[in-house]
């Protein structure tokens, strides 16, 4: 029988890390299998959580697909359980191989389920490193963390770049003292959404073709970006809002932009009533909630999922409320109607 052209389908998140592992699994498999732009099907880029499209866009190919695909990969983002079933069925009856590469905590039983099919890791054993999707591909694929590969002739280009992403992701440039990147991990989130999508992904194949140092090109954006962000963090957390959920405190705002150092700015804010540092924070953008926290006592993977619909870390995690209104749904108590959490005009 005549070998199938290897025809490769893959899913993955819209962040960085989501855009950096989905072409990075692109330049491992063209270094190892010799692989070529024309074994790729377009990368379908989803949101998570219950009120992301992730699962709408693996039913739609399931349901759709004409392609002779042969292989599927899902990077820095899970399907439910119910549709990963779906899709093992799908793949097994079509014979496509499908791995899953990712590092959420809220998606580690999947190892156990699809022991053959998943790769989800939420930090080294051997560096004691957090994990991206990008550092998860580098130690499945080629055996190291991409911080071991700094100074391999062949891997240092994509390990440099992977760590970066894995730095930013993680939150390690923050809390790493020892982290290979500090500022620069956020300058290059930063760079990353002040272009339109499309721009996104050619930048991010650009630097992942030439290099970091492909960065300096850009030092005046950065340098402008970086300035507008200081202003932004510095505006919202002076009109921060504070609460209670569960008897923990927070501290919250709306905020379309610089989500990430928005919410870690705002968890550092004293609670006017305890005058004790808030228990996490949230950032407000539309329905969609991103929360953070400093304190090792809180597993926000776990509010966000009881509450919010969504997972994630347990210092960040993210999800949506109920409704626009903000109404929130307690999962642990599902017979309860959705309850008015937060009453607000913008």
């Amino acid at each position: 029988m005549e070998n199938k052209k290897t025809l490769i389908k893959q899913f993955s998140h819209t962040d960085l890390d989501g855009v950096g592992s989905a072409l990075l699994l692109q330049a491992l498999l063209q270094e190892q299998k010799g692989y070529v732009a024309e074994n790729y099907l377009p990368v379908g880029y989803s949101e998570p959580g219950a009120d992301g499209t992730i699962d709408k866009h693996i039913l739609n190919f399931i349901q759709t697909n004409e392609e002779a695909v042969t292989e599927l990969y899902i990077t820095d983002i899970c399907p439910s359980d119910e549709v990963i079933a779906q899709l093992s069925a799908y793949c097994k009856d079509n014979e496509i191989t499908w791995h899953i590469f990712d590092h959420h905590v809220t998606s580690v039983h999947v190892n156990e389920i699809y022991p053959h099919n998943a790769s989800i890791i939420v930090s080294d054993e051997a560096t004691g490193l957090k994990h991206s999707a990008t550092s998860v591909l580098f130690k499945i694929l080629v055996g190291k963390m991409p911080t071991e590969l700094f100074e391999d002739e062949k891997w240092q280009r994509l390990a440099n770049v992977a760590d970066i992403i894995r730095c930013y992701d993680c939150w390690d440039w923050q809390l790493n003292p020892n982290a290979a990147y500090k500022e620069s991990a956020a300058e290059f989130n930063n760079l990353f959404y002040f272009y339109s999508w499309d721009k996104r992904i050619e930048l991010m194949g650009s630097v992942m073709s030439a290099g970091l140092p492909l960065l300096k090109d850009y030092a005046e954006i950065i340098a402008a970006l970086k300035e507008k962000e200081e202003d932004y963090v510095r505006r919202k957390t002076l009109k921060a809002q504070f609460g209670t959920l569960d008897g923990k405190t927070f501290a919250y705002s709306f905020g379309e932009q610089y989500t990430s150092v928005l919410g870690n700015a705002l968890a550092r804010l004293e609670h006017p009533e305890t005058k004790k540092e808030v228990d996490f924070s949230f950032v407000l953008n539309g329905k969609g909630v991103s929360l953070r926290t400093n304190n090792d006592d809180i597993d926000l993977s776990v509010l966000a999922a009881r509450y919010f619909n969504g997972g994630g870390h347990k210092r960040a995690s993210g999800g949506a409320f109920a409704e626009i209104q903000y109404f929130i749904s307690d999962s642990e108590n599902p017979e309860q109607a959705p309850t008015l959490f937060l009453d607000l005009k913008r």
